[in-house]
């Protein structure tokens, strides 16, 4: 029997709860699924966004600069949460995010620039799994991923083993879209990436299941 979806992004709440003035722009006015995709794209929305930024801001370095890694910018709008968390932190740092489709990138571009996060973001144009290696070649540590590219199995756990090698000590990987959902034989997508991670690195995994629309759930993995 096929599992009904699952949606757990909210439009019943107080816009002033976001941390960034053009998230609340874009919500503004959305009451359901289909307006906010054409909004905000596929996003994780309220009030996943709440849970990213807070959890960045009490992670973070505040000593020194972080580096955060995003794959799957979308419209831009999780980069916006991830920028501003950053730009919060009195360590500051910069956001490298990874998008493989041009018109979104070009609307993420946008949408970050009127969000006043320009200078905490670089935009990357190409397939998570082999831009990361040029982007990650670049940094020397990574504080913080949140890897919400492609959501099949393989390629979420792509993403981690490129990522983990540059993840510092008590650095943290965020995963959206962790509900597992697989019937019979089909790809277990990031629920079966995650059991993978867990059986080969170990590590500490927490999921919010309650988080993010079809598929729901969003994990954070440490060390």
């Amino acid at each position: 029997m096929k599992k009904p979806p699952q949606f757990y992004r909210r439009f019943d709440y107080d816009r002033a709860l976001l941390p960034n003035a053009r998230l609340r722009e874009l919500e503004e006015g959305v009451n359901d699924l289909e307006a906010a995709k054409l909004r905000t794209g596929w996003t994780i929305g309220y009030p996943g966004w709440g849970l990213i930024y807070h959890a960045l801001l009490n992670h973070l370095d505040w000593d020194r600069p972080n580096i955060v890694i995003e794959t799957g910018s979308n419209l831009g709008c999780s980069t916006i949460v991830l920028a501003q968390a950053v730009k919060d932190c009195p360590g500051g740092g910069h956001v490298h995010t990874i998008e493989i489709d041009a018109e979104c990138m070009a609307k993420a571009e946008e949408n970050v620039a009127a969000a006043g996060l320009s200078d905490f973001v670089t935009l990357h144009r190409g397939d998570s799994l082999e831009t990361l290696p040029g982007v990650l070649a670049g940094v020397d540590e990574v504080r913080v991923a949140f890897l919400d590219g492609a959501h099949y199995e393989a390629h979420a756990l792509g993403e981690f083993e490129l990522v983990l090698p540059k993840l510092s000590p008590t650095g943290i990987v965020l995963f959206d879209n962790t509900f597992g959902i697989r019937e019979g034989e089909k790809d277990e997508r990031v629920f079966g990436a995650l059991k993978k991670i867990r059986a080969r690195h170990g590590g500490n995994l927490v999921n919010f299941e309650r988080t993010s629309w079809n598929t729901p759930g969003l994990a954070i993995w440490q060390r």
